[in-house]
């Protein structure tokens, strides 16, 4: 799967997309894209070290599966981000943040369910829902 391009259109669709991931299973970064001008507030260790923990924690409802059906995605909300956490097929998880509100660059432009929408029908490969 080509990644870049992945994480290209998921950017593209929302102003208000600061930063995106695909990982392993394990949280390893294998690809991201950064929003020109947008600085991070976590250094690269602090990312890694918390896209770790979120990626367990993806394979600890993956455990519940069975009962409960498949993880589509999980929201976690800061003061001054909202990361989002999508699995992309078996083997690895895309996490998408944007700003809290008082960071947001562009009102007119969605919020966290419009942008959880568009990753959504960007995952699900059909391009009449994009």
């Amino acid at each position: 799967m080509d990644f870049e391009n992945l994480l290209k259109r998921i950017m593209n669709s929302d102003v208000n997309i600061r930063h995106s991931i695909v990982t392993d299973i394990e949280g390893n970064i294998l690809s991201t894209n950064h929003r020109e001008g947008i600085q991070n507030y976590l250094s690269p260790e602090e990312t890694a070290a918390s896209l770790k923990r979120a990626a367990s924690a993806w394979k600890g409802r993956k455990q519940l599966c069975s009962k409960i059906g498949r993880g589509m995605y999980a929201v976690a909300a800061f003061e001054k981000i909202t990361r989002m956490t999508f699995p992309l097929e078996d083997t690895n998880l895309i996490f998408v943040s944007m700003g809290s509100d008082s960071v947001r660059t562009d009102f007119n432009e969605g919020g966290q369910k419009q942008i959880v929408e568009h990753v959504l029908n960007i995952l699900s490969r059909d391009p009449t829902k994009e």
